[in-house]
């Protein structure tokens, strides 16, 4: 009862707006989105309504906006929003506007959100709350020159927080806008010195714009400002470690985590950055000395957890990662490294019980291991079934399991079957990159190497700098075609694209090979074993050097690949092939 008057009462306001010329004027904080969309906002005490020119309401109009607050009455958001929405676009009257926003809201329509708040602050552009909308409506569509007006708008009234927002989404602007607002916001700057958000956004900007150096001396000028934000603190430090100072950006990071013990962004960077230097005993003392000041921090556990299991403390960590399943932030990660470390010490059943309940952003990979558990114990089917129940329970996650199951399949040699199976998850899921990626490696097992190059085009027809599909289909064509030149430029171009990937390198130094150039292959596939420990790169290395009369070195790559690798195929199929005879 209480629900159906408060939406009748959220109909009367904005007929008195359309009837009558008047309407609220929301406050900043109005509708968060979990409020019931009936629930009118009032305005700030003391804030003067504001006159509106009378406007009646065609019959139409009433009649529209009586059927949608009904429609609301019994659950329809859908139709209520569709009629908001388009009377707000036909009548352009503020108070139908920001109902159709509360609405919009309590929905979770971002795309009419999208248009509703660029349309309210156009009708009403000394509103707030409607300048808060259009900002973030227009940040979602990456449209961030339009995005600053209404973010100048907020810095002039008060609020400079969004100048923060819009430059931590400026990374993906092409290189003239990002310029463009980076000589804005230096604009502004000279407007409002000492505005600590405005100059922490320019830091952001800068770093963006790899200008380091600058970024840094305002990011000191923002803790000067501002000494303890933990924010600030945070940029500088971040900032101080890229320009070569990790030392002391790990001590300043360690000093803000002490003194913002709440903070777990803080303690999650400090983590971040204490095993980016790779002395994990330094990380076990530093952690264990911040646990034991802070022991309700628990990405500090979490932190700690790992350093444990790295340096081989299986009980240890597990009484961390223990500490963490009750955190909901952090319990699925802790069940996943559980089941790590119950599979590592032979519980098998322990394994699964953990990788079961891991769910969120460790539900796939929890997956991929459960399921290989599984297949190891002679139970392919039971994980197949396994898998199927988990994509109608998760079906965001479906694209990902259905490639943890082809995977399975390609594993145990079911190529026919993974190509099935995958062909028939792009018609669940068409144009979907890694299902296409992973149905070219099917057909490649398969012989067809037509149907490999039908979809990686078909990845590249989407995203054309997509540096696996080009190597891969340089590699395909360079081993089954004699489209040498074509594939050599796909590879060049996937290098190109990621200079220090092994796998692109022994791609080119086997298409050199192919071409008749050994000596510049043996550069490249040289360059890929050094950082890369694989049989398929020891087998091209292994075959280029044979070929070039350097007998032993290639049975010395050869014998080194197959102690790591000992029922490798392609290393077997080379050795046969080239009458090399035993090692």
């Amino acid at each position: 009862m209480i629900r159906a008057i408060s939406l009748l009462v959220g109909l009367c306001v904005v007929l008195i707006s359309g009837c009558a010329g008047r309407a609220n004027s929301p406050s900043p904080t109005a509708t968060a989105a979990g409020d019931a969309p009936g629930i009118t906002q009032e305005s700030p005490a003391g804030e003067e309504e504001r006159d509106y020119p009378v406007q009646a309401f065609p019959t139409q109009t009433l009649y529209a906006l009586l059927a949608a607050e009904t429609a609301g009455l019994r659950g329809d958001l859908d139709f209520a929003l569709r009629t908001y929405l388009e009377q707000a676009r036909v009548t352009g009257d503020p108070g139908v506007i920001a109902r159709a926003v509360q609405i919009a809201q309590y929905a979770g329509d971002e795309a009419a959100l999208g248009e509703l708040g660029p349309l309210w602050a156009d009708r009403e552009p000394d509103n707030v709350r409607a300048r808060e909308l259009a900002l973030f409506a227009l940040l979602g569509q990456d449209k961030a020159q339009d995005a600053l007006v209404h973010a100048t708008f907020l810095l002039e009234n008060g609020d400079g927080q969004p100048l923060r927002q819009l430059a931590a989404q400026a990374s993906a602007l092409p290189t003239d806008q990002h310029d463009a607002l980076l000589a804005a916001y230096a604009d502004l700057e000279r407007v409002h010195p000492d505005n600590v958000d405005l100059l922490f956004g320019r830091a952001l900007l800068l770093w963006q714009a790899e200008q380091l150096p600058a970024a840094l001396a305002l990011s000191d000028r923002v803790i000067q400002l501002q000494p303890d934000e933990p924010a600030s603190q945070l940029l500088q430090a971040q900032l101080l470690d890229e320009t070569g100072s990790k030392e002391k950006a790990l001590a300043q990071l360690e000093q803000a985590v002490r003194d913002h013990p709440e903070n777990s962004g803080l303690s999650r960077a400090y983590v971040r950055m204490l095993f980016s230097r790779r002395d994990t005993a330094f990380a076990i003392e530093k952690l264990e000395q911040l646990s034991g000041i802070n022991p309700d921090d628990n990405s500090l556990h979490f932190g700690l957890a790992l350093a444990y299991r790295d340096v081989d403390l299986p009980d240890k960590a597990r009484a961390e990662l223990e500490l963490l399943l009750q955190d909901p932030d952090l319990r699925n990660d802790a069940h996943f490294y559980l089941g790590q470390l119950a599979e590592t010490a032979g519980d098998t059943a322990r394994a699964i019980q953990h990788y079961r309940q891991a769910q969120g952003s460790a539900l796939l990979p929890a997956t991929a291991r459960l399921a290989n558990l599984m297949v190891r114990k002679g139970q392919l089917t039971a994980a197949r079934l396994y898998l199927q129940e988990l994509r109608a329970q998760h079906r965001e996650q479906a694209p990902g399991l259905f490639q943890i199951e082809s995977e399975l399949l390609m594993r145990e040699r079911y190529y026919s079957s993974a190509h099935e199976l995958l062909t028939a998850s792009l018609g669940a899921f068409p144009g979907d990159i890694n299902l296409l990626y992973a149905r070219s490696l099917a057909s490649e097992k398969m012989g067809d190497i037509a149907a490999v190059e039908r979809d990686l085009r078909a990845i590249l027809d989407q995203d054309s700098d997509n540096a696996a599909a080009l190597n891969a289909l340089g590699y395909s064509l360079a081993n089954h075609s004699t489209r040498y030149e074509e594939a050599q430029n796909l590879i060049e171009r996937a290098l190109a694209l990621q200079p220090n990937d092994a796998s692109i390198m022994d791609s080119l130094g086997w298409v050199l090979y192919r071409r008749g150039q050994p000596v510049e292959a043996l550069a490249q596939l040289r360059r890929a074993a050094a950082l890369l420990t694989d049989p398929e790169v020891a087998a091209h290395l292994g075959e280029v050097l044979w070929s070039t009369g350097d007998t032993e070195q290639a049975r010395a790559v050869w014998r080194e690949a197959l102690q790591q690798h000992p029922d490798d195929p392609l290393i077997r199929e080379t050795l046969e092939r080239l009458r090399a005879g035993p090692l």
